[in-house]
């Protein structure tokens, strides 16, 4: 079994070409190799939000890298936390903040990455852990793709959902010390169930996903898990890969809505990423990334940089990414 959402170029995703947009790739070409960033408002896909109150997109260390940038449900409170990305589509989770807090449920919709139109929503996210009362998914927190479809992680709850008709197909109770907050596929096929602290380490507990379909278990605990391995402090989302070049390996997210950092192997490598960033998928030579930070309910806040809710960055000059010059 192989992770579907790692293995196939988005196509036909590329950056723009408008006579002003060249003067700006002009001049950084010439101090960063490969770069076509960094984007301008307007080229931002999609319907533009009525929440922000100032047309320019804020800069971050490494936006040079960013070819590209999509709004998502704009005006509807939807703060995205999951995502993947497969042949020019998105799929992204996450919730709607604007609802009380009671009932900040799930939200996964299918979204056209060339036009930013909707293709589809599952909102809420519901159904039943085997024969038991029927429940309701909340955060939304990570996404990934395999075989078996989309893999929705929340704090207590593991969700399978088909990824064309966004039916729910299945779900588990994450009992015990186990906790849900981001995802990730590795290369072998394993789920990955990963774990917010904001000041400790996290964790991250790796299962077989052919094991989860097969098994009646309809509560899954640590115990369970093929091996556990630790995460950085604050991760909000994961990808597996190699966006350097070299062996393929977990990187992480580490951010607050002010400050992104891209965390490497053994966090041995840190690169100044997008604030707000969340749930991240790797297609060809590109990362795309959702970020809360553009959100209505972050944005509402104050002082909070304006930022698409998904953006593509470009990889082909990762080794000469800055270091982060704030932290998390």
């Amino acid at each position: 079994m192989t992770a579907l959402a790692f293995a196939i170029a988005v196509t036909a995703v590329g950056c723009t070409s408008t006579g002003s947009r060249t003067e700006s790739r002009s001049g950084a070409h010439r101090d960063w190799k490969g770069s076509c960033g960094p984007l301008s408002y307007d080229e931002v896909r999609g319907r533009e939000p009525k929440h922000l109150d100032r047309r320019a997109l804020a800069r971050f260390r490494n936006d040079r890298a960013v070819c590209a940038g999509v709004w998502l449900r704009p005006g509807r409170g939807f703060v995205p936390q999951g995502l993947v990305v497969h042949a020019g589509t998105a799929w992204v989770s996450g919730f709607n903040a604007g609802a009380p807090l009671g009932e900040r449920y799930c939200v996964v919709e299918q979204v056209d990455l060339r036009t930013g139109r909707r293709l589809n929503r599952l909102d809420p996210v519901s159904g039943s852990v085997g024969d038991r009362d029927p429940v309701m998914c909340r955060h939304g927190g990570g996404l990934v793709q395999d075989d078996h479809g989309l893999w929705l992680v929340e704090t207590t709850r593991l969700w399978l959902v088909d990824p064309d008709s966004l039916e729910v197909r299945r779900a588990w109770v994450l009992a015990g010390e186990l906790r849900g907050s981001f995802a990730l596929v590795d290369a072998a096929g394993r789920l990955c169930v990963g774990r917010w602290y904001p000041r400790r380490p996290g964790q991250v507990d790796w299962f077989d996903t052919d094991h989860l379909v097969d098994s009646p278990a309809l509560d899954l605990t640590v115990g369970m898990a093929e091996d556990s391995s630790p995460a950085p402090r604050a991760t909000q989302g994961a990808v597996w890969g190699a966006p350097g070049g070299g062996r393929d390996t977990a990187w992480f997210a580490q951010s607050v809505t002010r400050c992104g950092v891209l965390v490497g192997p053994e966090g041995t490598r840190r690169r100044a990423f997008v604030p707000g960033a969340e749930g991240m998928d790797l297609a060809g030579r590109s990362l795309w990334v959702v970020s809360e930070s553009g959100t209505r309910h972050y944005q509402a806040m104050g002082g909070r940089p304006v930022v698409p809710m998904l953006v593509r960055l470009e990889l082909r000059d990762f080794d000469s990414w800055r270091r982060p010059d704030c932290s998390v």
